[in-house]
C-alpha cells in the first residue's frame, strides 16, 4: 500500500476517532482538575526528521504550571515539516482529552505557525491534509493562541523529538 494512502488513513480514522469538535459524549474519563475556563494551557511542539527516522516533542503544561512531557517515533517518512505538524496535531488531541478550552500554542516552526495563524498560505499538497486536521481540532478550543518562538525557547520539545532517533 502506498505511504500516502496509510497516511491518509491514519488522518481518517482520527478524525473518525473525533467525529465533533463540540461533543464530549461516548466514554469519557473523568480527571480532577483544577478549573480551566480564564486560564490558559500552554504546548510547545517540535518534530524533526532525517532520512532514517522521525520524532516529535510536546510539552504541555497545565494551568498550574504542571509539565507533561511526550516523546514519540514516528512510523512513517515525514518531512520535517510534516514531522512538525504530527507533532501539533499530537498535541491538541491530547489538549482536547484534557478538557482544556483556552490553549497558547508555542513553535519554532516559523511556517506551521504562520499557515495556522493565516499569515501564510500552503502551498505543499502533502502538508494540506494536516492544515485541515490541525484547524479542525483548534476549532475545538474556545481559545487558542498560535505564537512562534525562537529555537533557544523550545529546547525541551526539540530534545524531546530529537531523543526518538536512538529508540
Amino acid at each position: 500500500m502506498p505511504q500516502k494512502a496509510v497516511k491518509g488513513q491514519a488522518l481518517a480514522d482520527f478524525l473518525a476517532q473525533h467525529p465533533s469538535s463540540y461533543e464530549f459524549g461516548g466514554n469519557d474519563v473523568e480527571i480532577s482538575m483544577l478549573e480551566t475556563r480564564d486560564n490558559y494551557w500552554m504546548m510547545y511542539f517540535d518534530g524533526s526528521s532525517t532520512s532514517i527516522s522521525a520524532g516529535v516533542g510536546i510539552v504541555i503544561q497545565s494551568p498550574t504550571h504542571n509539565p507533561w512531557y511526550f516523546s514519540l517515533k514516528l512510523d512513517f517518512d515525514y518531512s520535517n515539516n510534516q514531522a512538525k505538524y504530527e507533532a501539533f496535531v499530537i498535541g491538541l488531541g491530547v489538549l482536547h482529552d484534557l478538557r482544556a478550552t483556552r490553549v497558547l500554542v508555542l513553535g519554532d516552526s516559523e511556517l506551521v505557525i504562520n499557515q495556522l495563524n493565516g499569515t501564510f498560505h500552503f502551498m505543499s499538497c502533502t502538508l494540506a491534509p494536516y492544515h485541515m486536521v490541525a484547524s479542525y481540532l483548534a476549532e475545538s478550543f474556545d481559545g487558542v493562541t498560535f505564537k512562534h518562538i525562537s529555537r533557544v525557547h523550545n529546547t525541551d520539545a526539540d530534545e524531546l523529538a530529537q531523543i526518538t532517533f536512538g529508540a
